[in-house]
């Protein structure tokens, strides 16, 4: 970045005073100063980039079976709790724990694992949201992204500077200035380290820096601390490489935003049941064995969800011959779904329960607790 400006700076001086030579008086060439001096600012030092960053920054953990990974990861979208992360820190784990940077009574960054994991923190941290679990809802393992939901964040939280429309990375010179943020190996958290953009290479950003196992999945930052991909691997040689941040784009496009319930059989004996979805939707008849459990969702865009909510409607009176129809409209949890992803009842959706008293015979749907 500072390579290309040092030369269009050039290029604006010989063509300022050629005109002047040839008698051009209308340029200010003072003027033209404070404009690349503007230009120059819009490059941060490493301080400025870490304190714009940092508070996008998660550390992530994950376990399949016995197997325990760490990485880090980077809040893309806070209204929709959204965070990205490398596909081989998390695979198809769920829940993920992540951790988001907290402050001490001194305003200082509390980089210490052991506070984070500590049993005696992680209430007041879970009810901050600076401790937050997570699901994975979109994954490609050929770009090696995942994208998370996340079911808390806090207040302090912001999401990185992006532009996955703009391959950002197209338009960096060699030795451009980059910076990386993540939580390399077993030192302290929230680190970071200073790189080189070098070339694309097989469609990864390659780029000269010392980062290590832990930074997977942490964000590769501009001069600008705009994101321009995310750190996916490196070798003892300083080399490493980033997934160009455009790719983002691509995984988000298949998130599926669905409304979600399900309903378990309590009683004894099979219930019969219908549901419905908003005013204008059709009956459907379900069947739903004792002990077992069914997941209903509605899917569509955010704006179509919002205006839906499920009815459902049984035999209120059992085995008296007729149908007794009793109607309950009931509540939902919203979530993202990418196209390989789907709905799990424990977590994912609002979970309801048929009974059966024996006195009354009359069975009834409750929300679980």
């Amino acid at each position: 970045m500072r390579k290309s400006m040092v030369n269009l700076k050039h290029i604006v001086l010989i063509i300022a005073t050629a005109l002047l030579v040839f008698g051009v008086q209308s340029i200010n060439y003072s003027q033209m100063e404070i404009e690349f001096d503007l230009l120059r600012e819009l490059e941060l030092s490493s301080d400025e980039i870490y304190d714009k960053t940092i508070r996008s920054l998660v550390w992530v953990i994950s376990k399949t079976g016995y197997l325990e990974s760490q990485g880090s990861g980077i809040l893309i979208d806070k209204a929709l709790r959204l965070a990205v992360t490398n596909y081989h820190v998390v695979e198809d784990s769920n829940p993920i724990i992540l951790f988001f940077p907290a402050r001490d009574r001194h305003g200082n960054w509390i980089n210490k694992r052991d506070f984070y994991v500590n049993q005696s923190n992680l209430k007041v941290l879970g009810e901050l949201g600076y401790a937050t679990t997570g699901r994975v809802v979109a994954k490609d393992p050929k770009t090696d992204l995942a994208i998370i939901e996340l079911d808390g964040l806090p207040d302090t939280s912001h999401e990185i500077e992006h532009d996955f429309s703009y391959p950002i990375h197209n338009h960096m010179d060699k030795n451009d200035r980059v910076q990386i943020l993540g939580n390399p190996g077993e030192l302290e958290l929230w680190k970071w380290a200073a790189g080189f953009f070098q070339k694309i290479e097989g469609g990864m950003i390659q780029i000269d820096a010392g980062i290590y196992r832990g930074n997977s999945g942490g964000p590769v930052l501009n001069s600008r601390g705009v994101l321009i991909g995310i750190a996916t691997r490196s070798n003892e040689l300083n080399k490493a490489w980033a997934v160009p941040a455009n790719h983002i784009a691509d995984l988000l496009k298949t998130l599926q935003p669905r409304k979600i319930f399900s309903i378990v059989n309590n009683a004894e004996f099979t219930m019969f049941y219908q549901v419905k979805w908003g005013a204008d939707g059709a009956w459907e008849w379900h069947t739903v064995e004792p002990g077992k459990a069914l997941i209903h969702w509605y899917t569509g865009s955010l704006r179509a969800i919002n205006l839906v909510s499920p009815q459902v409607r049984f035999d209120y009176i059992a085995n008296d011959g007729d149908t007794t129809f009793h109607l309950q409209e009931l509540q939902t949890y919203t979530r993202n779904f990418g196209s390989e992803s789907q709905p799990n009842r424990v977590g994912d959706g609002r979970s309801y329960y048929f009974s059966y008293n024996f006195w009354t015979q009359k069975i009834a749907l409750s929300e679980s607790q």
